[in-house]
């Protein structure tokens, strides 16, 4: 028996060391691939970009005589401060040189005992130059930073044949080393200019994030272990609603539609062939619609059972953000995926784009779910003025953002239509001929608006459309009527289908799976992409195909589709259900406020950023960075989860919110995107974080009930 429990512990012991492994591992390449910065434009160089161009391609082509000296920009020395000088190396070879430079490691200058020193030199002296072009504002290409490395590759290489002082081998692996650590630093700086990365800040932030999921995890394996074994067979659930059945549906179509299309177009297909479909699939309003029937009926049942506007944000945000998270995955894995294929940039951004639009949808679904409590109450009060304020809303900020040119009025023309759609869902269907009336306005509306308007008859991947909507807002708010109305006339069928069994075990599967299925999707479209750049004999296809890249590639989706399965989706139905603790107090408040508003900011940020895509900007006047939005979604969840099971008032729940302004504060610190409204907004958050925590030491006196 004591050789049992102690063989037990060990295997405990062994399989949470191997989990805290793995985590530790992934973290780290989290924070290594999230802290790429954007890729520069690039264009033809010009004056002294194309001298520093022509001075590193003799520096890549060394000879008898420093030629790269001669070609150095007139104002080299000037903008960089660099002295350069010429120094002979081992193969007899004179070359241009950072006189100061050598061959960095992090742990120093290290030229080793077989003398590198005379070729880092050089590689230095040409990393100056790729700053320099990048100063007058011309950076280099790609292909020029790869040159310099695999120059300096071949001369540590090379050292090791003409003098192996003794240890040929030894010396051929400490370059094979110093070989791989310079790729990576390129391919880590997008072999842009060669820049200084702020590192502690980077791991401070991978520290908090594994906080946050140790915490958070630590709460679901001891949910998980306190489940008692099944003695009897469960009773049968019911069916899903018809409103989960039309969201879920809906937002499937909507995903494999725009998939379908996107790929069509990027196949060479022509759009008067496309936008028949686009209509069809652009199923966004009559997701809303499900959606605002969905948070309705959420709110009803918190105040059946005593709850207030605390736990319906807590128990609804929980659900919805759970799901939210693997696009955290979708940002990572994918690029890394799509640059191991070789795939072009134009079909990484397609690609990137259908597969981040559901996290649009999802982010602007939070904020109907959110405002949904508020519009229920004017609905009751006044439903006729409050969906025509909501509709002169969306019309008004559509007419604004083709007015001012600036993309804030299309995201708030599509939050519009997405509370107008929520609404309408509020409301009792109207009468028949009401239905009717309003499906054929709405289509009438829709052509007359893509013909004699000239308005762009595709309604899905629209350039420069609201992302939530990848369409103008107007064409969609026609195609909703019709949608809706046509909806409303089919009713009867539409509550018949809900109850079809084979319906009714996919929309379960669904709701319990959606992360696994959508990495399985994302990577039959990956799978599809690859098929078009195969070679054209098949034994050559099937050998690329079994080549340790695209194997990689794809491993990149699906070992994290298996893993979520196993791990998360394959217990339960997918629903979150309510915690029979009540968050009480002025902290339970607080949590809520911050959990909602972080998620939220990181929520969109992430959709905003696409690790690399469109960093530099803000939202609400926070810097877009991955590791920081990572942070933010993840202190959402976590606060928000708090408030669920009671534990708004815990010292370690505000203990964990101050550690996790920690790396923002840092960044500020160190001179990396120091601004004000970040020093607020985490700062004080901190501030009143260690407040709450010291606050849960004091005895008690009163409880504020506030539920």
């Amino acid at each position: 028996m004591i050789a049992r429990a102690e063989t037990a512990r060990m295997r405990r012991r062994l399989s949470t060391s191997a989990w805290l492994l793995v985590l530790a591992l992934a973290l780290l390449t989290f924070g290594f691939v999230a802290s790429r910065p954007s890729s520069p434009p690039y264009r033809p160089p010009t004056g002294g970009a194309a001298a520093a161009q022509r001075a590193i391609e003799a520096l890549t082509h060394p000879g008898a005589e420093p030629t790269a000296l001669s070609l150095l920009p007139p104002d080299f020395t000037k903008v960089t401060g660099v002295v350069p000088g010429a120094l002979r190396a081992r193969d007899g070879t004179v070359r241009a040189v950072h006189v100061d430079g050598g061959c960095s490691t992090p742990w120093g200058d290290d030229n080793t005992k077989w003398d590198y020193s005379v070729p880092c030199k050089a590689h230095d002296l040409g990393y100056d130059l790729l700053r320099y072009a990048d100063k007058i504002g011309q950076p280099l290409a790609p292909g020029v930073r790869a040159s310099l490395d695999a120059r300096l590759s071949f001369d540590m290489h090379n050292a090791c044949l003409l003098n192996p002082m003794g240890s040929a081998r030894t010396c051929q692996v400490v370059a094979s080393l110093y070989s791989a650590g310079l790729v990576v630093n390129s391919w880590h700086q997008r072999w842009g200019p060669p820049v200084g990365d702020p590192v502690g800040p980077m791991l401070a932030g991978v520290t908090v994030i594994g906080c946050l999921l140790a915490f958070r995890l630590r709460g679901w394996l001891g949910a998980r272990r306190a489940r008692t074994p099944r003695r009897a067979p469960a009773p049968a659930r019911a069916p899903a609603s018809s409103w989960v059945t039309l969201g879920v549906a809906s937002l499937g179509l909507l995903i494999f539609g725009e998939s379908v299309i996107q790929l069509a177009r990027w196949a060479g297909a022509g759009e008067s062939w496309l936008w028949p479909l686009t209509w069809l699939t652009q199923l966004a309003p009559v997701f809303f619609f499900a959606g605002g029937r969905a948070n309705a009926a959420g709110w009803q049942a918190v105040l059946d059972g005593g709850g207030g506007y605390r736990q319906y944000l807590a128990h609804r945000a929980s659900w919805l953000l759970r799901p939210a998270l693997i696009f955290v995955v979708v940002t990572l894995v994918v690029p890394l995926a799509l640059e191991l294929l070789g795939i072009p940039d134009s079909t990484n951004a397609t690609i990137m784009r259908v597969a981040l639009h559901p996290l649009w949808l999802l982010g602007v679904y939070l904020l109907t779910m959110v405002a949904a409590p508020v519009m229920l109450t004017l609905h009751r009060r006044a439903p006729v003025a409050t969906t025509l304020t909501v509709l002169g809303l969306v019309v008004l900020a559509e007419l604004s953002a083709g007015w001012f040119g600036a993309r804030i009025p299309h995201y708030l023309a599509a939050f519009g239509l997405a509370l107008l759609a929520q609404q309408v869902s509020f409301g009792r269907l109207a009468g028949r001929r009401w239905l009717v009336g309003g499906a054929l306005a709405g289509l009438s509306g829709l052509v007359l608006l893509t013909t004699v308007g000239g308005t762009d008859p595709n309604l899905l991947g629209a350039p420069g459309a609201p992302p939530a909507l990848a369409a103008p807002a107007l064409p969609v708010l026609l195609l909703g009527v019709a949608q809706l109305s046509l909806l409303g006339l089919g009713a009867p069928l539409l509550n018949r289908l809900t109850t079809r069994p084979v319906l009714v075990r996919v929309v379960r599967f669904a709701l319990r799976a959606p992360m696994s299925l959508y990495l399985g999707f994302l990577a039959a479209v990956l799978l599809l992409v690859t098929v078009v750049y195969l070679p054209v004999r098949p034994s050559d296809a099937l050998a690329w195909l079994a080549g340790p890249r695209p194997l990689m590639a794809l491993g990149l989706l699906a070992v994290p589709a298996v893993i979520v399965f196993w791990w998360f989706e394959r217990h339960g139905d997918g629903s979150v259900p309510p915690h029979q603790a009540q968050p009480t107090g002025w902290l339970a408040h607080a949590a809520t406020a911050l959990g909602t508003g972080f998620a939220t900011i990181g929520l969109f940020g992430f959709a905003l950023t696409r690790f690399g895509g469109d960093t530099g900007h803000t939202l609400l006047g926070l810097p877009l960075d991955p590791i920081q939005n990572l942070i933010q979604l993840l202190l959402g969840v976590y606060l928000l989860n708090a408030v669920r099971t009671g534990l708004s008032a815990a010292m370690s729940t505000w203990v964990v919110t101050a550690l996790a302004c920690v790396p923002p504060l840092l960044e500020a610190a160190d001179g990396f995107d120091a601004d004000t409204v970040t020093l607020l907004v985490h700062g004080l958050t901190a501030i009143f974080a260690v407040a709450a925590a010291a606050s849960t030491l004091l005895p008690a006196r009163t409880v504020a009930e506030n539920t």
